[in-house]
């Protein structure tokens, strides 16, 4: 039986850092704080929304819940008026991902990004159907590294964490596959380097998607 490879979306995917930027400075604006830059969101982001805002507010209002619980609520806003404006996934990923369904592999896409979102963005980049499963942020389910919805996809698509992988580009990725005992992939071409991830741990690391096709026969 082949695995079932469940990819991350932001920095795996897609580049997705302009619209974040993009809808965080215009909240950061509204509350007359310093904007940000794509290296601070890229640092940033990879444990949801709420975070997300908290990371990029002045420090002093970091755990001022009175600021940025109404901050999220207004990058929310902003976020949902652009979050489509991706025109295209990563060089390569399409015809690797189309290959790798041919040769039997199960696909599937989990992200700590709102659940709604995720599956707009992962369906104009592939086309309706190329995953088996797209899993975003939900109430009530903790966000990677938890491996809730990790293992969630896999009982629900026939496999077990034995023979699943994650791909990513993150420490939340290579996390939650530890916390679920499977296997993960990272890769070099999104939001962190190798360095970053050899040192968090990571055992398999590539830098182009074509070396999926290499490792995964």
């Amino acid at each position: 039986m082949k695995k079932l490879l469940i990819f991350d979306l932001d920095g795996t995917l897609a580049d997705t850092l302009p619209t974040l930027t993009e809808s965080m400075n215009s909240v950061l604006a509204e509350f007359s704080f310093p904007l940000v830059d794509d290296d601070h969101i890229c640092r940033s982001i990879g444990n949801g929304m709420l975070m997300l805002c908290r990371r990029c507010i002045p420090a002093e209002f970091y755990n001022n819940e009175e600021v940025y619980l109404p901050f999220q609520e207004k990058y929310k806003e902003a976020y949902a008026r652009n979050y489509l404006d991706i025109d295209e996934p990563y060089a390569g990923l399409i015809e690797v991902i189309a290959e790798l369904k041919g040769r039997g592999y199960g696909i599937a896409a989990l992200s700590n990004k709102p659940h709604r979102y995720m599956v707009d963005i992962v369906e104009k980049l592939f086309g309706k159907g190329t995953f088996a499963e797209i899993r975003g942020m939900i109430d009530g389910i903790p966000a990677k590294p938890d491996p809730t919805s990790f293992l969630d996809i896999a009982a629900k698509l026939g496999y077990t964490h034995e023979n699943t992988i994650m791909i990513g580009d993150s420490e939340p990725d290579l996390n939650v596959s530890q916390n679920a005992e499977a296997e993960c992939i990272s890769v070099t071409w999104g939001y962190r380097t190798r360095e970053q991830m050899t040192a968090a741990g990571a055992k398999t690391i590539i830098d182009h998607p074509h070396e999926l096709l290499e490792i995964l026969k």
